[in-house]
């Protein structure tokens, strides 16, 4: 029978890159303080930061929003704020701005909620259409503008995911095969540049299946149905049922390639792809090009360049909130 490290009591949950087991309450205080060693690693949040939280609705998002509410003191955060971005998928977004917003407001989260269908006159699908891109790659795009500007607008200081380690090192490891370097980049623990909020990833050093674990064994609500647009290629299922089959094998694999990976991208990918940020001469926002991605969007969508428009959209519906 296997005995909690902690407390020595009849365990549970077994958490393999920790080569431990522990009881309920020993896991859920293993996990919390996984994630607040994570943030203080990489300096993600300083005190007196305020932390917006970017809810989709999902295990990862909600069960990151709880932990930071719980460590708020411990970390020294200012305010943790909620935010979501219904993206009017029918039947599907409602339900997850629902579940969004039942929590924030059992946690005392102040919640700001946007519609893109607000800000665009359009769903995410479409957009996606008229746009004649992957709903996915279109998601992506919307969400990372509309989160920093969102951000900014409130004047928080960071902007944190609920991406996890199982995501980056699969998404890397896609990357690599298909000979995308340069995306790799974007995969840092905490990215910082001038002009915009911390975007950092607390939950980049813990496994997707102890994020479900913590969030059942806390009562954390959220939902189960996947986005109905989420599509996951041959490349990518291959890459995920090797790392599961890898991690199986060798207990915290994915750990030793989370430190490659971060390691290919300090000393390798960072020093040639390393581009200075310059403004949008459209909206204004910080980009690499003249023109930022969001606005070129915008414009083959709709024949114009709606970067600014969209972002004082913004402004008044938080500042309304």
């Amino acid at each position: 029978m296997a005995k909690c490290r902690r407390c020595g009591r009849e365990a549970e949950y077994r958490v393999s890159y920790a080569k431990a087991w522990f009881c309920r309450e020993h896991f859920i205080e293993y996990f919390e303080e996984r994630v607040v060693e994570t943030i203080r690693k990489y300096r993600m949040i300083k005190p007196g930061d305020s932390v917006v939280v970017a809810v989709s609705g999902g295990k990862d998002s909600m069960s990151l929003l709880t932990v930071l509410v719980k460590q708020a003191r411990e970390l020294g955060i200012r305010e943790v704020i909620g935010l979501h971005l219904n993206l009017g998928i029918g039947g599907f977004s409602e339900l997850v701005e629902s579940v969004v917003r039942e929590y924030c407001e059992r946690l005392g989260v102040k919640c700001h909620v946007i519609h893109l269908r607000d800000l665009l006159g359009l769903s995410i699908s479409e957009l996606a259409s008229k746009a004649r891109r992957p709903p996915c790659s279109v998601c992506g795009l919307v969400k990372r503008y509309i989160f920093t500007v969102s951000t900014m607008t409130v004047n928080a200081s960071v902007l944190v995911t609920g991406h996890h380690l199982d995501d980056v090192v699969k998404y890397a490891l896609k990357n690599i095969y298909v000979g995308d370097y340069r995306s790799l980049a974007s995969l840092k623990p905490v990215s910082v540049e001038e002009g915009l909020p911390v975007k950092a990833r607390p939950l980049i050093s813990v496994g997707e299946r102890d994020i479900e674990t913590y969030a059942k064994l806390s009562g954390i609500p959220y939902v189960e149905a996947k986005c109905p647009f989420k599509h996951e290629g041959d490349a990518e299922k291959a890459v995920r049922v090797f790392i599961s089959e890898l991690e199986e094998s060798n207990p915290g694999a994915k750990l030793t390639l989370l430190s490659s990976i971060s390691k290919l991208i300090h000393e390798y990918i960072e020093p040639r792809e390393s581009r200075g940020l310059t403004r949008c001469s459209i909206c204004g926002m910080p980009s690499s090009s003249d023109v930022c991605s969001f606005c070129r969007l915008t414009k083959k969508v709709y024949g114009k360049y709606m970067g600014a428009d969209v972002a004082s959209k913004i402004g008044k519906s938080l500042n309304a909130s």
